[in-house]
């Protein structure tokens, strides 16, 4: 299978306009205000954070889902150190969780920060995606797609800068 994702400049400008439009709105931003995270969504919590999985966000990515801190926060650099350990304990039950009820062969878990980073919702949140041998992708990291992105938009310089 080859996948083409066109990267023609116009993404950072989509992700610095919807990060824009939730810090001028942060009543609408739907992980600040739903912090029950209504529908039935939350599968596991702590004191400090929750994880939760939709089907409307993770399309095309089964079974995936959101640790997501109740306090509102813009960042992981934004974490307290007790929301941290809260973050990583929580992330521990959901692999324990994931591994008895879908029982994946691998995971890719991590956080975007800031538009360029891919981030579109000021609210701290860290992606725990199950992935599988049968999947497409199997093999492929992050920086795996990162690399690859950058080696055909244009060559990097030995700094490692574009």
């Amino acid at each position: 299978m080859r996948v083409v994702v066109d990267l023609d400049g116009t993404l950072l400008a989509k992700r610095e306009a919807e990060w824009a439009h939730w810090l001028a709105h942060p009543g609408d931003n739907p992980q600040i205000t739903r912090a029950d995270f209504g529908e039935g969504e939350v599968l596991l919590e702590n004191d400090l954070c929750v994880y939760t999985q939709s089907s409307r966000y993770f399309e095309g990515l089964p079974h995936s889902g959101l640790i997501v801190t109740k306090r509102p926060c813009a960042t992981v650099f934004d974490l307290t150190p007790e929301e941290a350990a809260a973050t990583h304990a929580l992330l521990a039950e959901v692999k324990a969780h994931l591994d008895a009820t879908v029982k994946p062969d691998g995971y890719t878990v991590g956080w975007n920060v800031f538009p360029a980073g891919g981030q579109h919702l000021p609210h701290v949140h860290l992606h725990v995606i199950p992935r599988w041998h049968t999947d497409a992708s199997a093999g492929a990291g992050v920086r795996y797609f990162l690399k690859e992105a950058a080696r055909q938009a244009r060559p990097l310089s030995p700094g490692g800068h574009p």
